[in-house]
């Protein structure tokens, strides 16, 4: 019983994790740029961008949230 309940908790975080992960959120600096109405111009955030995802090393997560039309 002890090992199903560990196994049940253990996949619930498993899930949280992942669509904890899949949530868009752009880092400090490019956040604040964006405010400006400019890009970010650090350099791990523009590799980042350049494969669609936001800057970790600046605390951005996810993919790039594209806007709605």
């Amino acid at each position: 019983m002890k090992s199903i309940t560990t196994f049940i908790a253990a996949s619930l975080f498993a899930a949280g994790v992942a669509f904890a992960a899949a949530e868009s959120k752009p880092g400090k600096c490019c956040a604040a740029a964006a405010k400006d109405g400019k890009k970010c111009e650090h350099k791990c955030c523009v590799e980042a961008a350049a494969k669609g995802d936001n800057c970790t090393k600046c605390g951005g997560a996810g993919k790039i949230a594209k806007p709605a039309k």
